[in-house]
């Protein structure tokens, strides 16, 4: 084995092991609001959005304009809650649940 295999094999642990770490840490919710009070075609590095988690509990969440655009989020998306130091901010989970579908016709 090179270097360069065990290199690979130390980052694709590392990956793994935050990615692991993130998914236990972090709490579903689905979007319920986006505040976005910005000129039309003007992006913000951070969008306000309200979120319900599983229990019911309702919480406001900042999310990176990077993360909105990547996910295409909208209104009814499943998302990854984490609490942080500067309060709760939304990621997106790897993969989503099938229980927002559940008795409904799934859109897209």
């Amino acid at each position: 084995m090179s270097i360069e295999h065990a290199t690979i094999f130390f980052l694709i642990a590392v990956f793994v092991t935050a990615e692991i770490y993130r998914m236990l840490r972090g709490r579903r919710g689905v979007i319920v609001s986006a505040n976005g009070s910005h000129p039309a075609g003007v992006a913000l590095p951070v969008f306000q959005i309200e979120v319900e988690l599983r229990d019911g509990t309702r919480i406001n969440a900042a999310a990176n304009c990077c993360t909105v655009c990547l996910g295409r989020l909208k209104v009814g998306d499943e998302v990854l809650v984490t609490a942080s130091q500067d309060g709760y901010v939304v990621e997106l989970p790897w993969m989503r649940s099938r229980q927002r579908c559940a008795g409904t016709p799934c859109e897209g």
